[in-house]
């Protein structure tokens, strides 16, 4: 078993570990976001309604950060756009740690999260031109992993800051991303790529994702699963406080769960597993545990179901998320690849915007088993979309 453990990290180049570590350091920043709203509303004394409104801009700038950050690196290449956001981010934050107008914070709060989300895609870029075709989907399971440790690690820095004061949140989070910009900087150089090296799909448009209708179908998919997916973070944690009537403490240690399994065994269960099935197949799979896992929420106990959802819900993520992004690599033309994970970003960025408003007027009129049945139907029906794309692949 520590064999197989230690071959399942095998084959990843020094670059991507830097990669890794990279957004590890960036997402450790994460704990401005994570605590935004406790920022707005208790510090400075925005109404709820506010801090909504300043939140929904966000959301739009992450939608854009996306979108543009896509664009960008296929004109100017990734490491230009992971430079320039991660340089930007530390900028901004400063500057947001000096804002009281409402409107003003609204404005920059856009800005901020427009030049912070432009990292995704070329990050996601860099990860693919690093990797080799064998191990990119473990190379991208590494990136997850370090992405869920750093929001770990962002929720716990970030309380113990704020007991400190809010002017040290937002100058560490800033120091995280000037740090993250130096070991881009000095050491992981931009790798210089053949163009054209790639055939096109027969079914593609050149370079545009937005005329490759079998993409555009898996990203109208992946929005689908997302929303599925997103209530994970927006209306699950109520449900464990209005049901079962736990306390925080209980909420956070159940959620745990989710974290602990995908850093501990998403590496090797990917190493063992890939080789075996198209991603597509995979991809299948875990819908089924997404179902499965809110199915389980409809049994009248606590503890066993909260537990059992939690199981079920990280491997479905575990199988989604790694084997989506690997097929997006293979799908993409060399010289449209930035556009292609900018509609994959946006398509996550615009469910976790969705997903709390949808959610919360489902409970809101109906309660939340038909929320988790809505839930569970939504999966069926992007498992036989899933299905049918990869038939429309397969035969193009």
């Amino acid at each position: 078993m520590f064999q197989m453990l230690i071959q399942s990290f095998s084959g990843l180049s020094l670059r991507i570990w830097l990669l890794a570590l990279v957004n590890f350091i960036n997402r450790i920043g994460a704990m401005v976001i994570c605590f935004l709203t406790l920022y707005l509303t208790e510090y400075l004394h925005y109404s709820l309604t506010e801090a909504g409104y300043a939140l929904t801009f966000y959301g739009m700038g992450a939608v854009g950060g996306n979108y543009l950050g896509g664009y960008l690196t296929d004109k100017i290449g990734y490491q230009k756009v992971q430079m320039g956001s991660l340089f930007g981010s530390g900028v901004m934050l400063i500057v947001i740690l000096y804002l009281k107008d409402f409107y003003w914070m609204c404005g920059i709060l856009f800005v901020y999260s427009l030049i912070s989300e432009m990292f995704r895609p070329a990050n996601l870029i860099a990860v693919k031109i690093n990797s080799e075709e064998h191990n990119r989907t473990r190379a991208f399971s590494l990136l997850r992993t370090s992405f869920n440790l750093a929001i770990t690690f962002a929720l716990t820095l970030g309380g113990l800051l704020i007991m400190q004061g809010w002017y040290f949140i937002f100058v560490v989070d800033a120091l995280t991303c000037f740090a993250a910009f130096l070991i881009l900087f000095f050491f992981i150089p931009e790798v210089s790529v053949p163009k054209a090296s790639k055939p096109i799909p027969s079914d593609t448009n050149e370079s545009s994702p937005y005329q490759d209708k079998i993409f555009l179908y898996f990203i109208v998919l992946t929005f689908l699963n997302a929303l599925v997916f997103m209530q994970i973070i927006w209306t699950v944690p109520y449900f464990f406080k209005e049901v079962y009537h736990w306390t925080e403490d209980k909420i956070g240690v159940v959620s745990a769960i989710n974290g602990f399994m995908v850093m501990l065994i998403e590496i090797p269960l990917i190493f063992m597993i890939e080789p075996r099935k198209p991603a597509f197949e995979w991809v299948r799979w875990g819908l089924v545990l997404y179902g499965v896992s809110y199915l389980c929420l409809l049994i009248p106990l606590t503890w066993i179901p909260a537990v059992l959802y939690m199981v079920f819900i990280s491997l479905g993520e575990i199988l989604v998320m790694p084997f989506s992004t690997s097929w997006i690599t293979k799908r993409a033309t060399e010289q449209g690849q930035g556009k292609y994970m900018g509609m994959y970003a946006i398509a996550y960025s615009l469910a976790n915007t969705v997903a709390p408003f949808l959610g919360t007027q489902i409970i809101n009129r109906f309660g939340y088993n038909v929320l988790w049945i809505a839930i569970c139907i939504i999966s069926v029906g992007v498992w036989g979309g899933f299905y049918y794309i990869e038939k429309e692949e397969k035969s193009a």
